[in-house]
């Protein structure tokens, strides 16, 4: 589980005109990135029906409302790419004539609905006011009506003479506006101009306010019984017509354009699906390629030379949370090491150790079973809750209060020498492993030799350096003197001239100099555990200051500041230090990253196979 997987390599072998059914299979399975073996003999096996795809896209832009209710099939796509566009293309046309008008009504409809809805609001506000509505209704047709609704706050400025009445209304103006029938057009497009809606009044609306209204819920009544209707008609022309068979057909081939565009070209009537495949053992392919039905051929192949297969990483799905951390840098190369196996340690004790504490922990365990069937990073959340309870029960502390249970180890506040020492233990082990893991990539690319002769002493070195910082007097001065022999006699045995030996001490300097600083760059974890010890007693401080209820409210809230405030800084402080201290050591994620091809929208949206 300590290096990455490389992808292979995988050639499929099919009729040409079954290359979209065959391809369409493989992309399903989410184990396959294409890559052309020999990119100077590919061809583009739909170049010849791409006016044929403009045009469906074209069509799908009007139409995909419509079309949407429908179930897009898997249709077995068995004759030509031609034929299958102009089959597509011609159903489609047929169920346009009959459709057309349809959705010229419903849309007419739905339009009708939206003006009577807001001028039904509009007769709602004025019912009970002075306004005689049913004066406004008999002003034809030498004057005219129209009501308006504009962006709060928008300076009305009509031509005179006309009129406008404020209507009461929230967030935007609502205004009546009367006048003579010649000056409606110009009042109207003044209030379009402003970014204005237009509600105007059909002709037979008429009477007081009270009988509008009702004419008006009786008439949106007949209008959604009316859009009822008619896209059951939409739905039945859609079976009809069979277009869930010929849309499905043509998403396919329209997925194929984008997303593949070019194969290489075998003969006159075959092609080559090449590319890379995170199914090792080719099971997932080969049910891929029975379901498609197709006379394909499969095999695993070496790559062409020059190639550069890309990575993935293999571990448990337990472990797969711990991969973004890793991922962040891009994927490790064939010659690193995948860190994820002992990011699950050493990312839970950072976190706990910082967020010490037994309540505060188990909630963030609870909230992570909460979202771990939505959201599979939750794991993360609950491991690093599971390890935050842990210290808690070390340190004494329940939702910040110190005399409830008694501390396995030690309360942080009482002793803070200890607490900022031992995170400054834990990194000298931490980076030490860090060298090491450089020399299990070392020996992966064939470099064990520099390595052992070289860069071992550096972490001789630094052993022995920290060991002269933290105890002066136990002689770790000669595993220093140690280290450094080892690395210039590495240097110059490796180099084979003194020149290189002395530019090796520069090297020296500076990667001794930077991994003391990144040990003292853990002291910020044993700070951090202090602040979170400091802010739960202060917490704890004011609420026993205060009387009744209002302690209870104070450690509630205090704590859920706690939580939200400390667990977001803990986090990025845990992150810091594992991508920049850590893998500083061993990791550049120089991997080629697996981007494997989606599957054809049509393959996920249900109907008969």
């Amino acid at each position: 589980m300590l290096r990455p997987l490389a992808t292979r390599w995988f050639e499929v072998l099919c009729p040409r005109r079954e290359a979209v059914r065959t391809l369409a299979e493989l992309a399903r399975t989410g184990a396959v990135e294409l890559e052309l073996r020999a990119p100077d003999t590919a061809e583009r096996p739909l170049a010849d029906i791409a006016a044929g795809i403009a045009a469906y896209q074209r069509l799908a832009q009007r139409y995909e409302r419509y079309w949407a209710r429908g179930r897009l099939r898997r249709g077995p796509l068995l004759a030509a790419p031609v034929q299958v566009m102009e089959r597509a293309l011609a159903r489609i046309a047929a169920w346009q004539r009959e459709a057309d008008p349809l959705i010229d009504q419903l849309q007419a409809c739905e339009e009708e609905q939206t003006g009577l809805s807001w001028l039904e609001r509009i007769l709602g506000k004025v019912q009970g006011s002075a306004l005689d509505f049913a004066l406004v209704t008999a002003s034809g047709p030498t004057l005219g009506t129209f009501c308006a609704i504009l962006p709060a706050g928008t300076a009305l400025a009509l031509p005179p003479p006309m009129l406008a009445r404020s209507v009461p209304w929230t967030d935007e103006d609502c205004w009546m506006i009367l006048g003579p029938a010649d000056r409606l057009d110009a009042a109207k497009a003044q209030v379009k101009a402003q970014h204005g809606r237009l509600v105007l009044r059909p002709a037979w609306l008429k009477g007081d306010a009270v009988t509008a209204l009702a004419r008006i819920r009786a008439r949106r009544q007949f209008l959604s019984r009316r859009v009822v209707h008619l896209t059951a008609e939409l739905d039945t022309l859609f079976d009809e017509y069979a277009l869930g068979d010929s849309l499905g057909e043509a998403v396919w081939l329209e997925w194929f354009s984008r997303r593949v565009g070019a194969l290489e070209r075998a003969g006159e009537h075959l092609a080559w699906i090449t590319g890379w495949t995170d199914d090792l053992d080719g099971e997932r392919l080969t049910a891929a390629l029975e379901r498609a039905d197709t006379r394909a051929l499969l095999r695993f192949a070496p790559p062409p030379t020059g190639s550069r297969p890309p990575q993935v990483l293999h571990n448990p799905a337990w472990l797969q949370p711990f991969e973004l951390f890793a991922r962040a840098l891009g994927v490790p190369g064939g010659d690193e090491a995948d860190p994820t196996p002992l990011l699950a340690v050493v990312v839970p004790l950072l976190f706990g150790y910082m967020f010490g504490d037994v309540g505060q922990g188990l909630v963030l365990v609870g909230v992570g079973l909460w979202l771990l069937p939505r959201l599979p990073l939750a794991r993360l959340m609950v491991l690093c809750g599971a390890s935050a309870t842990l210290f808690g029960f070390l340190f004494g502390s329940l939702f910040g209060v110190e005399h409830v249970i008694p501390a396995l180890w030690l309360h942080p506040l009482a002793h803070p020498l200890t607490v900022l020492a031992v995170p400054l233990v834990f990194a000298v082990v931490l980076l030490s492993l860090g060298q090491l893991l450089a020399g299990f990539g070392a020996l992966a690319a064939g470099r064990a030799r520099h390595w052992l002769t070289v860069d071992a002493g550096m972490l001789v070195l630094y052993l022995g350096l920290v060991g002269m910082l933290a105890l002066p007097d136990r002689g770790f001065g000669w595993l220093a003197l140690a280290g450094l022999g080892w690395y210039v006699a590495g240097a110059y045995w490796d180099a084979h001239k003194l020149l290189g030996a002395l530019a090796a001490l520069g090297h020296l300097a500076e990667s001794a100099l930077q991994l003391l600083t990144n040990t003292l760059s853990f002291a910020r974890v044993g700070a951090f555990a202090l602040a979170h010890a400091a802010l739960s007693a202060a917490i704890v401080t004011m609420a026993a200051a205060a009387p009744g209820w209002a302690a209870v409210l104070i450690i509630m809230l205090g704590n859920l500041v706690i939580i939200l405030l400390e667990g977001l800084v803990v986090s990025i402080q845990t992150t810091r230090l594992v991508l920049f201290e850590f893998f500083n050591r061993f990791l550049k994620g120089t991997g080629r990253v697996f981007s494997p091809l989606p599957a054809p929208p049509a393959l996920v949206t249900g109907g008969p196979s």
